[in-house]
């Protein structure tokens, strides 16, 4: 097929070039944290490392690919190049046992949570009249703000941060708040932080959050599921300081101004090219595997753009950069061979990473009736695609529907029936008797558009399964993301678009989604069972009830196929050069929310 011909001609192309180069140096890459929900944890191929004491100073560049060039605190969870700024709340780089934590999880829970701003936290009562325990919070009172070197953009002064900025920073997104936004709408930039926070904060109160000491605050919740408060502390929400409030609208868009109390200080920004990042000296934070160590320990990062996937290999292999993440790029053979070429100087992670599918509009026609959208998922060769098209053995094909695998226990794909899986088994002549029973012997023609980060050979690959049973789909390829959003959002625009399915780790960020009163829904299917099933998970009071739920809604989703799957899991791999280390006990970088807090503990040797 043709990706796995081109990527064939790009492997050859590698291994002569690795001839002419030898091993690899300075550079780092990071297509990490470029807007995945997902972080992940997965198989490690290539040389097996050495534990080496962590060592001070150095560069790294990480290939960076989701520049949206936002400067905004409340800039939202995916935007992982804002290394100045940090949350209340972290994983623990302490805790690598799997069997206990998955460290790269993006869903960690109450009881596997670092205080990262925060130091101490409880759950007490509080006189508020909701019936509702609330979360005591202390922060640190050894955080300082970076300080500017131009004295024009040292707003904060390299000041102590205090609980008056927490709150502060919260109000400000929610709107909610006597002292500082009371009466304002929620501020939003490219996420609704408002809604997000529905069901757990008790928006009826005037001050959600409120400052009980210096460095005391007491979030005012509305709940007690112990699953939502999970995700309430999960939330990567970036603490500024009251003076951002003073700043204009044009300054807080300028990136010279960027300042929070971060392992890392803005020292240099491209638009769309790169970012530079020196140390920041004054870091409170001590590295949870040497204690005894400060960090950071890298002197200075740098995430830069390249502009495409071949250029960021050849990058890779000449060691301008240390790190790539490549969707479904190379196939194992190939893979093992670049391995083998790098001579022990690369490192190879990989894994699940969800899959393409087509996402349907089901308050129109045809995709109103269940049997259509059937049918166009029995036209489809999931296998054929994942094998013979992605270049992945037949061993590694493996179903997708709402949850992720691989960071959840929540997949109920071992609980399909066999009408189910026959549903999602190649029968093109089956899926012409399901369009003819619908009434569409002759077919139908309509339009996907798909943004920049799809897969638009993959598309083409089902626009000609579609062909085969006389389906014709038009490919449209937009020209940003927003645009893709634009699309979804408008539940009369006849374009259907492209989504990930088999990625999903957060119950919020599901609800928000797929049930039909989520700020993000856009399948318009109005399905009051998927709505119930997703608001339990999210709701649950217990993990355990959590997962019942979520297995519940996982099966339901497959059933329902508003996302027709067009191929089996896929595979990300990330590839990283043997200088860079901290990262031996398999932690991942790509896609990740909490890159800023890796980045802070990986160290060079050279």
């Amino acid at each position: 097929m043709m990706k796995r011909a081109i990527a064939a001609l790009l492997a050859a192309a590698m291994v002569v070039s690795l001839a002419a180069c030898g091993g690899a140096s300075g550079g780092a890459d990071g297509a990490a944290g470029s807007g995945s929900a997902t972080a992940a944890s997965g198989t490690t191929e290539g040389v097996k490392l050495e534990a080496t004491d962590p060592v001070y100073g150095g560069s790294a560049t990480f290939y960076y690919t989701d520049f949206n060039n936002v400067f905004d605190p409340a800039m939202g969870e995916y935007y992982t190049y804002s290394l100045w700024f940090e949350y209340l709340w972290a994983p623990d780089w302490g805790l690598n046992d799997p069997d206990t934590y998955n460290f790269d999880i993006n869903t960690f829970t109450v009881d596997t949570a670092k205080g990262q701003i925060a130091k101490e936290w409880s759950w007490e009562n509080y006189d508020d009249g909701d019936g509702y325990s609330d979360l005591y919070v202390t922060i640190r009172d050894d955080i300082y703000f970076q300080e500017k070197d131009d004295p024009q953009y040292d707003v904060f002064h390299a000041r102590n941060l205090t609980a008056a900025d927490v709150v502060y920073t919260y109000s400000r997104l929610w709107g909610k708040g006597t002292d500082y936004c009371l009466g304002e709408e929620p501020f939003m930039i490219d996420g609704d932080w408002y809604n997000r926070f529905q069901g757990i904060v008790d928006f009826e109160l005037d001050d959600p959050v409120e400052q009980v000491g210096e460095y005391e605050l007491v979030f005012h919740l509305a709940t007690e599921s112990e699953s939502r408060l999970s995700e309430f502390m999960i939330a990567q929400v970036n603490i500024t300081g009251v003076e951002w409030q003073d700043l204009t609208s044009e300054q807080q868009n300028d990136w010279h101004y960027a300042c929070g109390t971060g392992p890392y200080i803005l020292t240099d920004y491209q638009a769309g090219s790169y970012y530079k990042f020196k140390k920041n000296e004054n870091y409170y934070e001590y590295d949870e595997r040497h204690p005894e160590n400060k960090l950071p320990y890298l002197d200075e990062v740098i995430l830069t753009s390249v502009t495409d996937n071949a250029a960021a290999m050849s990058s890779f292999i000449s060691g301008d950069l240390d790190y790539i993440a490549l969707d479904a790029f190379l196939s194992d053979d190939q893979s093992a061979e670049l391995i083998s070429s790098m001579d022990g100087n690369l490192q190879v992670n990989s894994y699940s990473n969800g899959a393409n599918a087509l996402v349907l509009k089901c308050n129109q026609e045809p995709f109103s009736d269940p049997k259509v959208r059937i049918a166009l998922q029995k036209a489809i060769n999931l296998e054929e695609a994942t094998v013979s098209y992605l270049g992945y053995s037949e061993d590694d094909f493996a179903y997708a529907a709402l949850w992720s695998p691989s960071l959840t226990g929540w997949s109920g794909i071992e609980n399909w029936s066999a009408d189910l899986l026959d549903e999602y088994t190649y029968d093109p002549e089956g899926a012409k008797e399901l369009l003819a029973e619908a009434g569409y012997p002759d077919g139908f023609t309509f339009t996907v558009a798909i943004d920049p980060e799809a897969d638009p050979d993959l598309f083409q690959l089902a626009k000609s399964y579609f062909a085969a049973i006389g389906v014709t789909m038009e490919i449209e390829v937009l020209s940003d993301m927003m645009e893709g959003r634009e699309v979804q959002g408008n539940s009369e625009d006849t374009r259907q678009f492209n989504n990930t399915v088999g990625a999903a780790s957060d119950a919020g960020f599901a609800y928000q989604t797929w049930a039909s009163d989520g700020f993000a829904y856009a399948v318009y299917a109005n399905d009051t069972e998927m709505d119930e099933l997703l608001k339990n998970t999210r709701d649950a009071m217990t993990l355990d009830d959590q997962a019942n739920y979520a297995q519940q809604a996982d099966v339901h989703f497959a059933e329902q196929h508003w996302a027709i799957v067009l191929s089996g899991q896929t595979m990300q791999k990330e590839y990283l050069q043997t200088r860079i280390r901290g990262l031996e006990n398999g932690e991942l970088l790509s896609g990740h929310h909490f890159f800023k807090t890796f980045i802070a503990r990986i160290y060079a040797v050279d």
